[in-house]
């Protein structure tokens, strides 16, 4: 019984897998190509399968099989004892959300993801408005549901790093704080004043495609088990084994925008290629949580490709994609990319002032799921936070409160992932720069192939075996901490 249990759990997993693969397959479409009519009816659609995809994992007999199984006594550091323990967790949290609260998030995720794009263009805050106080409203229905014992928020950070609470948080973002403004104080002043367009020029978007897609190849992308396409905010996406899709967006002037968006959406991609396909379904199968996932985004764009090794390598290839690159040196065009400055939009910041962006969105969505902070008094509170963060005025809502998607889609909790990604980077470069005999100078020479290796070996291939303070242990040594990412920035920016 209980072995034949096991085994049920993994056929139903796979079967829940298959709806929701074909939910993001959805999901790429309309974040891609839909038609602007379609989107009433894809939210059904959207409804619908991930109704029916909680429905089947909490049926009360996935309860029974999870008992059977649990009796067996597997060890959580083996696979089926990891895959029944992740099973646990998730069927513990699904059985107390009602499915009728699935279908209604989910259709208001997807009609507020449509209004957000029009807010946007408009830099009209009021049109998304009602859309973020109803995604408000049952995030925090859902966050009653699962319960916490300090803030509601500690549930929904749940569900992107297992293990996390607010208050683990707070002192990080804090010691980041601190650090990078003595960081920013101390520069140097020509990498400060670089102008914000510095590496303008005229970049035809074929040129820009053409250019990234070597660029992604190289670092190890599979184009046969993955594809590059536009849309107004980059994101990668698994939409099944064999299918891991990026997109950018292109900017005619600044080439750089899709090149980095790029090289972090390959680094996302990367981590799902390398997990074991033959196991798609279960939790051996899948990213352990964002704070991993982002690190390996954040590795590829600014550990190997924001530096002057990258550029030195790269320009003859950049400047036959990109002809008006020719009036750069390689010299220039890594001063370009490492450009320091504070700026508007989080996902054209530099590697140093990031986690500043990162910051202002915590605080916020902290204090809205935890009701100190109305979402009609969302704008107001961005522009004063960011004054004091930044020092500057924020000029519209397009470069403010509503430049992030991630509140459409009713992602609250998620933003904290991006700094932990960062520390994670850090602290997996330096291992893997330890571990790999000559990494610094085989990545100068455009051989990426070691690094890979080294994540695929001690990172991608566990799933979410492990948890992920104790992922980043096995690999590094130590659970995540400050310092890493730190010395790291001093060593780049003050040597």
């Amino acid at each position: 019984m209980s072995s034949a249990a096991y085994q049920q759990l993994c056929e139903r997993s796979r079967e829940v897998y298959l709806l929701r693969s074909a939910a993001a397959v959805l999901s790429w479409d309309f974040e891609t190509y839909i038609p602007s009519k379609a989107v009433p009816y894809r939210a059904e659609q959207l409804s619908y399968l991930e109704a029916k995809a909680h429905t089947l994992f909490t049926d009360p007999v996935v309860g029974d099989w999870l008992q059977a199984a649990e009796q067996l006594g597997f060890d959580p550091g083996l696979e089926e004892g990891a895959n029944i323990r992740e099973w646990r967790r998730s069927y513990d949290r699904a059985t107390k959300i009602p499915v009728a609260l699935i279908e209604e998030f989910e259709k208001t995720r997807t009609m507020a993801r449509e209004a957000w794009a029009r807010a946007r263009a408009e830099s009209n805050f009021s049109l998304f408005e009602p859309h973020v106080e109803k995604i408000v409203t049952l995030t925090r229905q859902k966050a009653d549901l699962w319960g916490y014992r300090e803030s509601p928020y500690d549930a929904l950070i749940e569900d992107y790093e297992p293990g996390t609470t607010a208050e683990q948080v707070k002192p990080i973002l804090k010691e980041l704080r601190a650090a990078l403004v003595d960081l920013l104080s101390e520069i140097e002043t020509e990498t400060k004043s670089l102008p914000e367009n510095f590496l303008d020029g005229h970049y035809s978007i074929q040129g820009q495609q053409a250019f990234s897609r070597e660029v992604a190849g190289a670092f190890g992308y599979d184009f046969a088990a993955g594809r590059i396409d536009t849309t107004m905010h980059p994101f990668a996406t698994t939409l099944g084994p064999f299918d891991q899709r990026i997109t950018t967006r292109y900017d005619l002037k600044r080439f750089e925008f899709s090149l980095y968006g790029v090289m972090h959406e390959t680094g996302h991609a990367l981590y799902e290629q390398g997990l074991p396909p033959d196991r798609a379904g279960l939790p051996s199968g899948e990213a352990v949580s964002l704070g991993i996932h982002e690190s390996q985004s954040r590795l590829w764009e600014n550990h190997v490709g924001r530096t002057p090794e990258f550029w030195h390598l790269w320009h003859p290839t950049a400047c036959k994609y990109l002809p008006d690159l020719t009036r750069f040196s390689p010299t220039d065009l890594a001063s370009g990319a490492r450009r320091v400055a504070l700026s508007f939009i989080r996902v054209e910041a530099d590697e140093v002032t990031y986690d500043l962006h990162i910051l202002l969105r915590f605080e916020l969505e902290l204090a809205l799921v935890e009701g100190r902070l109305k979402v009609k008094d969302l704008p107001e509170a961005w522009n004063t936070r960011f004054h004091e963060l930044f020092g500057l005025v924020v000029p519209d809502d397009a470069r403010g409160v509503l430049q992030d998607i991630h509140w459409s889609l009713g992602s609250l909790g998620y933003f904290p992932t991006y700094t932990l990604g960062n520390l994670n980077a850090a602290q997996l470069m330096a291992a893997a720069e330890k571990q790999v005999s000559g990494l610094s100078d085989q990545l100068a020479q455009g051989n990426y192939a070691p690094l890979l290796g080294w994540l695929r070996e001690n990172v991608h291939q566990h799933g979410r075996r492990y948890l992920p303070a104790d992922l980043m242990r096995r690999a590094t040594g130590e659970s995540t901490q400050a310092r890493y990412r730190i010395d790291y920035l001093r060593r780049k920016y003050l040597s």
